[in-house]
């Protein structure tokens, strides 16, 4: 529905990003590579090359295939590892499907939802290996395919497996736990390669961009810590925070945005799974460990926080359930601590109508001004958008930005460098001749202009918005001149 809706124009941030890499035709840059997530760009590049046709319609066709991947996923986890019946585990793909969680993964994380539709069939599997040949043998397949996808879904697959491999050695037997961690051997060999390149990078040799950055990241620790974040001092394209308070609140409220609805179905429907408890409590670290321990904590909190829709579904259909099979009596979660939280028939009803509605806004409804649409609060729109009908641009800008940015190309020489917002980055490399300078910067206009200077560029082109849209919180400086507009998108030129 939104890619239609959205026709012909790409949606989501990232996607953007993935045009501009299967464009390139190259899978892997070095050797290095081939233990990253590369299984993605593995599957789009080939198609690219053989068609040659435009990136975005390969991803828009590529969207729903890895939305149907996740929720053919959902289904198969819950009828084979929680053994529900057809009917109830094809509720839950459907619950899954219009939860606005599902749906900000899918407008943009391509990787990510590929890594996570291979977990949940590799999950599947892991109760019954070491006791059948196929089980076994699908186990080292979709484990090996997920640590190829992301290194979320890598290190998610990672500690279930840890944690189901200790929780056997506990309370079954030790040769079991060592059966799985034997046909774990080659994913697991993986995951170590993936983690030994990210503590010790080989050097990009990736196409030859005429990039430079004006911008530096803040907060992040290197080397084998790279996993973690200070997010008292973090400053990076999507993250930074002036104080705790700010922390506290954008995580709480994304919190509320996501789950809030479905919370209490979630505590009614809770039920003693190995897969899910480890499956949620590595979530939970991840989505609020940025407020626990804010100066340590995993990088991309609101990432580990979208996430929690997978098991938190499992959860909600549960609820559900009894719910509907208590009759006409409320139904209370199995805490005794809960015990004041009840949930009827007519809430349970109410509750995943009212979530589904607004998943369904949130796929179809255009901006309705700025950033915001139907959904989301300003504490929320750098994480999950308004709207799934935008990507770094409202769809309306779009073919304006494009035609601005090929009028730029053609009025570019070797003296001339182009200053490219985040929002604009990676559309220039798509619009941009490859010996065009590029200045790439956040929103520090000062720092730009002095690097591009220092690099002996005396004219200076970038193209913004000529009227205040409310995105991104810049507007174009009193030292830039307007040069040509293309209805709300104008070209300028650096006066100095």
């Amino acid at each position: 529905m939104p890619e239609l809706l959205s026709y012909p124009h790409a949606i989501g941030f990232d996607t953007v990003y993935y045009a501009c890499r299967i464009g390139t035709g190259v899978v892997w840059y070095n050797w290095s590579q081939v233990f990253s997530s590369w299984l993605l760009y593995g599957l789009l590049v080939p198609v690219q090359n053989l068609v040659q046709g435009d990136p975005f319609m390969i991803l828009k066709l590529a969207a729903p295939l890895l939305f149907g991947l996740n929720t053919c996923g959902i289904y198969y986890f819950a009828r084979r590892a929680l053994n529900w019946t057809e009917r109830k585990a094809l509720f839950g793909s459907l619950v899954f499907s219009f939860q606005i969680a599902a749906l900000a993964i899918s407008w943009e994380f391509f990787r990510n939802m590929l890594g996570l539709g291979f977990l949940l069939f590799a999950l599947a599997f892991l109760e019954d290996v070491g006791k059948s040949v196929r089980a076994s043998l699908f186990f080292v397949l979709f484990s090996v395919l997920v640590m190829f996808s992301h290194e979320f879904a890598s290190i998610i697959l990672f500690i279930v497996v840890l944690g189901v491999v200790a929780f056997t050695v506990v309370k079954e037997t030790k040769l079991t736990a060592i059966r799985v961690l034997g046909f774990f051997a080659p994913a697991l060999a993986v995951f170590l390669g993936q983690v030994y390149f990210v503590a010790f990078p080989v050097a990009y040799t990736g196409p030859a961009l005429n990039v430079l950055t004006a911008y530096q990241a803040t907060g992040h620790y290197g080397g084998v810590f790279s996993l973690f974040t200070n997010y008292l001092g973090v400053f990076d394209t999507v993250q930074s925070y002036s104080s705790y308070l700010v922390l506290f609140s954008h995580v709480s409220s994304l919190f509320a945005l996501l789950f809030a609805l479905v919370l209490p179905l979630v505590l009614v429907g809770f039920f003693r799974n190995k897969l899910l408890v480890f499956w949620s409590g590595l979530l939970l670290v991840g989505g609020f460990g940025a407020v626990v321990v804010p100066w340590f904590a995993p990088d991309m909190w609101s990432r580990w926080m979208l996430m929690l829709v997978y098991p938190f579904t499992f959860y909600v259909v549960n609820g559900i359930s009894k719910v509907w099979h208590a009759g006409g009596s409320s139904v209370r979660p199995i805490w005794t601590r809960l015990n004041w939280l009840k949930i009827s028939k007519r809430a349970a009803k109410s509750l995943i109508v009212v979530s589904s509605c607004l998943g369904f806004l949130f796929m179809a409804c255009p901006m309705l001004y700025g950033r915001f649409g139907v959904v989301g609060l300003p504490t929320t729109v750098n994480y999950v958008p308004s709207s799934m009908q935008s990507n770094t641009l409202p769809l309306i800008d779009v073919d304006s930005a494009v035609n601005a940015l090929k009028w730029v190309n053609n009025q570019m020489n070797s003296s001339s460098a182009f200053l490219a917002q985040d929002a604009f980055y990676y559309w220039s490399i798509l619009y941009l001749n490859n010996q065009h300078a590029i200045v790439f910067f956040k929103n520090d206009f000062h720092t730009a202009i002095t690097t591009a200077s220092a690099h002996g560029f005396d004219t200076l082109y970038f193209i913004w918005w000529n009227t205040d849209i409310g995105w991104y919180g810049i507007t174009a400086p009193s030292g830039f001149v307007q040069l040509k507009s293309f209805d709300r998108i104008s070209v300028y030129l650096y006066a100095g």
